[in-house]
């Protein structure tokens, strides 16, 4: 068995010949994969030259399909010999996996999205939502030690910061670490040296509840849903430029994000005790604080939640540190297993609640600027994803 992939646009066709059974479906699975892992979401395969197929290439075939289909894309038999033809007949897969009119209308209807935005890094396509000005408050200081604030996960709530989940203060004080909260979803990790994330969703009569020794809070509905995908590759796209087209659609000095994405690179750090034992002397700051200067967590995917102003008030400006590009940002990032984003509109809370599942999620991290002259690491970097857009009312905080 032979596989041959080519590229057309945004579709990959992938050609084959010999005997698809059993042992080669194993290739082919792994060939599926790796295509979905690179942002293809129209598959086409050349079947021409397949001289025999099993029941286990037809399932492997199946799967994909179906998966092709949850993400809004499609994958197709575009040319079969008659062998093939002829045994996808008999398992009744002919007319569900041939080539035919209904990928075509698939893929138009992927790419019809309003509003592009152009760049030399990314390729952007946005669509408007109904949400309007969100408010943006915060609670706390990052610097410094004090009273946690219960924040309620709701639907309409984002927020970022340093603290725990769990219904008191004192049961969470010792666990302090960065959290992220989004429609719904809370992920945050703990400082008590177990270095394994905690999350909690929604659910009907159950609200997750973050005490947060610090952090920013956004209440409101996003405006404005921004996709993007690097235009090389094997290349990323800035965490700034990412800023910088989100800001371009709030159309207000101070914007709050949320991104699903797919990971290029990040650079970042986490606690590894609750801000009351942190020292910010060398090298004591070892002691609390990882940092690793190199980009971490290639081809993993990420729920990224943070503000960013080009005009902080005073209230805001304690929270937020230059990130390029004339902005000061604060942002957070659940890392967790691959997943791609299906196309089309999509609702954040289905997002969140499907990148927050067991064993999916690996790390929550504060993400940074290394701006160090040679041996900087600069900024965090991402290979495709969604952003949720938050104008944040006149004022920036409250």
């Amino acid at each position: 068995m032979e596989i041959v992939k080519e590229k057309a646009g945004g579709v990959v066709l992938l050609r084959l010949s010999g005997r698809l059974d059993n042992h080669w479906s194993v290739p082919l699975d792994e060939a599926l994969h790796e295509v979905e892992r690179e942002g293809a979401r129209h598959v086409r395969l050349d079947f021409s030259g397949v001289t025999y197929l099993s029941s286990a290439g037809a399932s492997i075939l199946m799967k994909h399909h179906r998966d092709a289909a949850a993400l809004q894309g499609s994958l197709q038999i575009a040319d079969a010999s008659e062998r093939v033809r002829g045994t996808l007949r008999q398992m009744g897969f002919l007319e569900l996996l041939l080539s035919g009119s209904s990928g075509a209308a698939m893929q138009r209807r992927t790419l019809s999205i309003p509003l592009p935005l152009e760049s030399e890094r990314a390729t952007y396509e946005s669509r408007m939502l109904d949400g309007k000005a969100s408010i943006c408050s915060v609670a706390g200081r990052p610097e410094m030690d004090g009273p946690s604030t219960p924040i309620s996960v709701y639907r309409d709530v984002v927020a970022l910061g340093v603290g725990a989940l769990g219904a008191s203060e004192e049961e969470c004080r010792s666990l302090g670490g960065e959290f992220v909260a989004a429609a719904g979803g809370a992920a945050f990790m703990p400082t008590d040296g177990t270095a394994t994330p905690d999350y909690m969703l929604s659910t009907v009569g159950l609200v997750p509840k973050v005490q947060a020794l610090y952090a920013i809070t956004i209440k409101g509905m996003p405006s404005h849903q921004l996709r993007f995908e690097a235009t090389a590759p094997d290349a990323g796209v800035p965490l700034t430029d990412i800023v910088r087209a989100c800001a371009s659609l709030a159309g207000t000095p101070s914007v709050g994000i949320v991104m699903a994405a797919e990971i290029a690179g990040l650079i970042c750090a986490r606690r590894r005790r609750p801000p009351a034992a942190q020292s910010f002397d060398f090298p004591a700051v070892r002691e609390w604080l990882s940092f690793v200067p190199e980009r971490e967590y290639a081809r993993f995917s990420s729920i990224v939640a943070g503000v960013a102003s080009s005009s902080p008030n005073q209230t805001l400006q304690p929270f937020l540190r230059p990130i390029g590009d004339g902005y000061q940002g604060h942002f957070h990032a659940v890392v967790t297993a691959f997943r791609s984003l299906p196309r089309g509109k999509l609702p954040l809370a289905d997002i969140v609640s499907a990148s927050l599942q067991p064993r999916s999620v690996l790390s929550v991290v504060h993400l940074l600027r290394d701006d160090r002259p040679i041996e900087g690491a600069g900024e965090s970097e991402f290979q495709r994803g969604a952003c949720w857009v938050y104008p944040i009312a006149e004022g920036g905080a409250a």
